[in-house]
């Protein structure tokens, strides 16, 4: 079980694909630069998902439907 701590608040990333809350920590492998922002994923299919359309992703309409 991991511990959680409070001293760097932005641990928890919301997967810009899914929705899912991410844990960089556990996975620091599937992450992401766009546009000078890190995104963080919860499986290999969202990274690449995004990876190849990642405008629709940042759009600012988009709303995650869930996996």
């Amino acid at each position: 079980m991991h511990e959680t701590t409070h001293e760097h608040p932005a641990d928890a990333q919301i997967d810009p694909v899914c929705g899912m809350t991410v844990n960089p920590a556990d996975r620091p492998d599937l992450q992401l630069e766009h546009e000078g922002r890190t995104y963080w994923f919860c499986g290999k299919g969202c990274l690449l998902e995004f990876r190849d359309a990642p405008g629709t992703y940042t759009a600012p309409g988009y709303q995650p439907q869930g996996m």
